[in-house]
């Protein structure tokens, strides 16, 4: 490998012009399913390739690895919905 070099492409089982069918709604939502899609919806990068990292950190934010095209890259959303934080005392 050498600098500038394209990174590791996979096979894709999803075809690279194809439509996002999951939609966001005007009411808070979970952002990974825009990542991920769901069972009968496909999301935003390939079927079945995004992983989220430190769910347990940032409550307000998600990120995560996927491909797009076969493409690796990094993700970064920002969780829409009210998050509650209980210290116990």
């Amino acid at each position: 490998k050498k600098v500038g070099d394209s990174p590791a492409i996979r096979g894709i089982s999803d075809p690279v012009e194809r439509a996002v069918e999951w939609r966001p709604t005007p009411t808070p939502y979970d952002p990974r399913l825009m990542c991920s899609g769901t069972p009968d919806q496909l999301g935003f990068f390939d079927k079945g390739s995004y992983k989220e990292y430190l769910a347990g950190w940032g409550k307000s934010v998600v990120v995560g690895r996927a491909r797009l095209g076969g493409i690796p890259m990094g993700v970064i959303n920002v969780e829409t919905r009210l998050v509650d934080k209980v210290v116990p005392a």
